[in-house]
């Protein structure tokens, strides 16, 4: 008998004792590695999320939020119907992406929740907002809604500094609809075939479960070492006076997709996805105005901008909105401190570009000030 029949009968005799003692144990799950079925392509605007789903997500490697959805896929408290009208309530359409879906957070504790929490006995919040959204997909989503014939009585468009990035990765079909990332990447069936069977491995045998958990945190610790060595590179400090502060600040702060604000190099690599951006913004709110839904675009820094400046993001949107007459309202003076370094790391997710709790306070509570509902 040569190796690989050893092998062979070593991994049907692992995959028989761990369906049979090891799957239903609780130590077996890990939550990074289940599918997240409820996070679905769309057809017509890329990528969206299953209705009426509670389930909890890993995120960020750290934390854990609960996802819950209502009868249309969006974003919310519980899992309810949503009308097509609603006669007792009016609406508010939040619109975004990770940052208003509330990355690394619960329903309550979103700007969406927020709102709902002030604002719940007069109005009904409903949170489009899915993480990697852009302007296409903005008014993709939102014409479908309208089409489909839902009304909206108001829509905050909240335009992040990725999203300008990520429409450079946006492609449409000959209909006009935009192609899933599947559909865009057209992986091959050998392909697709081979990672499903090391999936499959990995989530039927402890042997290979071993080796990709080994491989993960491998590659965890590898990635913070050469994460290290770029800060104490940047902070001109030895490798080992380097705390993990300062690791997570500058990763805070040095995320590539936000660097087009302030550098001139990177600006001119996304100017398509910039053009392409106004293109869509200018058909949503020309689609909102068609339906009478009054609106107001909201444009925020990430810890990126606060640090190091912003000399086209807040600037464009601010001049686009006003040669449209379009309500713009500017988070950036509210992210402004005499010590940004302590404001970031009080403001934002740990190591990461999001707003937390504090944050999104800040977030809602210049939303309440300065957009009349």
């Amino acid at each position: 008998m040569n190796k690989l029949n050893y092998v062979f009968i070593l991994l049907i005799f692992d995959f028989i004792i761990s369906s049979l003692f090891l799957k239903n144990t609780s130590n077996w799950k890990i939550i990074e590695w289940e599918e997240k079925y409820w996070r679905i392509p769309s057809k017509i605007y890329h990528h969206g999320i299953l209705p009426n789903i509670d389930k909890y997500e890993k995120w960020g490697g750290q934390l854990t939020k609960r996802i819950i959805t209502n009868s249309i896929g969006f974003i919310d408290k519980k899992n309810r119907t949503v009308l097509k009208n609603n006669l007792e309530k009016k609406r508010i359409l939040l619109i975004g992406d990770s940052f208003i879906e509330g990355s690394g957070l619960n329903y309550k504790d979103t700007l969406a929740g927020l709102l709902d929490t002030h604002l719940g006995n007069n109005y009904e919040i409903l949170n489009s907002a899915v993480g990697s959204y852009s302007p296409s997909i903005y008014f993709k989503k939102t014409e479908y809604f309208i089409d489909q014939g839902y009304s909206f009585d108001q829509a905050i468009i909240f335009l992040d500094v990725s999203d300008i990035f990520d429409e450079l990765f946006i492609k449409f079909n000959k209909d006009g609809n935009i192609l899933t990332y599947e559909e865009r990447k057209n992986r091959g069936k050998l392909k697709t075939n081979f990672y499903a069977f090391g999936r499959f491995l990995r989530d039927n045998t402890v042997t290979f479960r071993f080796l990709n958990l080994l491989s993960d945190k491998t590659e965890i610790s590898k990635n913070y070492i050469k994460l290290k060595l770029k800060t104490a590179k940047n902070l001109n400090k030895n490798f080992f006076e380097t705390n993990r502060d300062d690791v997570m600040f500058y990763r805070m702060t040095h995320i590539d997709r936000g660097f087009w604000t302030f550098n001139d190099k990177k600006f001119s690599e996304i100017k398509d996805g910039l053009q392409q951006s106004e293109k869509y913004l200018e058909k949503l709110f020309n689609l909102l105005e068609r339906n009478n839904i009054s609106s107001t675009l909201v444009v925020y820094p990430w810890p990126t901008q606060i640090i190091y400046g912003d000399n086209y993001h807040e600037k464009y949107w601010k001049n686009f909105s006003q040669s449209r007459n379009i309500n713009f309202l500017s988070m950036y003076d509210h992210f402004k401190s005499d010590d940004n370094k302590k404001f970031v790391l009080d403001n934002f997710l740990y190591g990461d570009i999001h707003w937390n709790k504090k944050g999104t306070q800040i977030i809602f509570e210049n939303v309440i000030k300065n957009i009349e509902f």
